[in-house]
């Protein structure tokens, strides 16, 4: 009698290597006017599979030297580990929401899933399973050398990384799932999509802001603080070295028990993440995807509403509809979203310390200019209906100058009130800010008014890519704007150096424009 094949077309373990595949579907790239690529292309993967084994020789470099892990770990080793796996399960549980949001509402799969032979529990742990090799397979290419060499070097202990690993992978896709789920029976489909891709830009970003945030907090409130928390990590403490708390950075470093104890409980939270959510994955989600929003009569006073609104003024109406469709795109919110969050410290480091203004304003102007960058590729290069656009009866000029406003206006209101308290700390400075930003943020939309080619809007981790010049372009143009606050506060005359260049590069942009058609 034959066995039946493992991964017969139709059984879990079939579908569980299809969403391993699909884990690799966005890697793909296409050039505007070409097919898209579906997947990762083979250069792509030998280049990663060289850097794999080049990681195993430089790991090997710095790791040949180390003393041989022991039972009785040192407190500081045991606890930085700990801080330094939270950093890791924050990105897990940021690709994990992202990736759950993917698999419920873009892909389009369940409700040809759920018509299969295929049970609804089944189904929902592969979807699960799926996302936790999504998550994992990164982090596990970019730590396991570590183990590898380790087991080279004679130190099996830092093996303890693979399961540990696979134990967070379970766990962030677990937690991830389980709360996209809950803003979907709280929130609804529509807007758990954006408050998932913000939570989950937040999250990735987290632990950058605690550290800089506490880092910005003055000398002497980072004293209280320390002097509040360090007994919690005392012998009796809370957090001492013997709380449970630290149970992964012992699995880390290859301890039986903790590695036992850290699988068999991601293991619990697997099984019972599947029990206790699949009935509202299936009853809930799906219906909810396949139904279509009734109208309403508040929605159609709305909609009178705004076509009565439409009218009083076109420039008003092209800036708000961009604006919309952007806040329709939870994605490219997240992604954006990512920008104003690395600007935060910045804002507070100003506040924080005033020999300082010079660089830190220096770097608000050039977070400033990367931000209009980016929402005018958005709003231009990345335009839905660019033909709907050149057959309208308007100026093209009037078109272009509105999306424009539309991508520089945001980025003004954020940080029109740290511009204002400059301004008044100190008026030349503030000036000179102000002057310098608003250039900044104009080149950068200018030159990729210019230079950028149209593309899709998924493509907007990949512009760096596809439009190389723009990016390298738009980088030194907003550098050289910031460079001229600190050269102007320390050389005076000399800002005339970086001003020029910046110049320079915007009129290379203008020469080597790109015409639109």
């Amino acid at each position: 009698m034959s066995r039946k094949p493992w991964f017969k077309p139709g059984n879990a373990l079939w579908l569980l290597a299809h969403e391993c595949r699909l884990a690799f579907y966005d890697k793909g790239d296409s050039k505007p006017g070409q097919a898209a690529v579906r997947g990762m292309s083979v250069f792509g993967m030998w280049v990663i599979g060289l850097m794999y084994v080049f990681a195993h020789a430089g790991v090997w470099f710095f790791m040949r030297k180390l003393p041989p892990l022991q039972a009785d770990l040192p407190t500081s080793l045991l606890m930085g580990a700990g801080v330094a796996m939270l950093a890791v399960f924050s990105f897990m549980l940021s690709m994990g929401l992202t990736d759950s949001v993917k698999a419920l509402f873009e892909r389009g799969d369940l409700d040809l899933l759920l018509s299969s032979p295929l049970s609804s529990v089944t189904i929902f742990k592969v979807k699960l399973t799926g996302i936790v090799f999504s998550v994992g397979i990164w982090f596990f290419a970019l730590l396991t050398p570590v183990a590898n060499t380790g087991l080279f070097l004679g130190q099996w202990r830092w093996l303890g990384i693979y399961p540990v690993l696979l134990a967070m992978s379970i766990l962030a896709a677990a937690l991830a799932m389980s709360l996209t789920l809950t803003l979907v029976k709280s929130l609804g489909i529509r807007k758990t999509k954006t408050v998932a891709q913000i939570l989950a830009a937040l999250t990735g970003a987290s632990m950058f802001l605690v550290i800089q945030l506490f880092g910005n907090l003055g000398n002497d409130v980072r004293a209280r603080l320390m002097q509040h928390i360090l007994p919690w990590f005392q012998p009796g403490g809370l957090l001492d070295a013997d709380s449970v708390i630290w149970l992964p950075s012992r699995a880390l470093f290859g301890s039986p028990t903790a590695i036992g104890g850290l699988l068999l409980f991601s293991a619990m939270v697997f099984v019972l993440t599947t029990q206790s959510t699949h009935r509202f994955f299936i009853r809930g989600v799906q219906q909810a995807v396949g139904r279509p929003r009734k109208l309403t009569v508040s929605d159609a006073g709305k909609s009178r509403d705004k076509a009565a609104n439409f009218g009083r003024s076109l420039r008003a109406a092209i800036i708000l509809k961009e604006w919309r469709l952007i806040a329709r795109d939870s994605n490219l919110i997240s992604k954006v979203l990512l920008h104003v969050l690395y600007v935060t410290p910045l804002i507070f480091a100003m506040f924080k310390s005033t020999s300082l203004l010079p660089s830190m304003a220096s770097g608000l102007v050039f977070m400033a200019a990367l931000m209009t960058g980016s929402l005018t590729w958005i709003i231009v290069s990345a335009e839905d209906a660019p033909d709907l656009l050149l057959a309208a009866p308007v100026k093209a000029r009037f078109i272009l100058t509105s999306k424009l406003l539309a991508a520089i206006l945001p980025v003004m209101l954020l940080i029109s009130p740290v511009l204002l308290w400059l301004l008044i700390k100190q008026f030349v400075l503030g000036l000179a800010v102000i002057a310098c930003t608003l250039a900044a943020m104009l080149s950068a939309a200018l030159i990729h008014l210019w230079q950028s080619k149209a593309a899709s809007r998924s493509q907007f981790n990949k512009r760096g890519q596809t439009h190389l010049i723009a990016g390298l372009l738009e980088t030194a143009s907003s550098f050289f704007w910031a460079a001229c606050i600190v050269a102007g506060m320390l050389f005076g005359v000399w800002a005339l150096v970086p001003l020029s260049i910046a110049l320079l590069l915007v009129g290379i942009a203008w020469l080597s424009r790109i015409e639109r058609n």
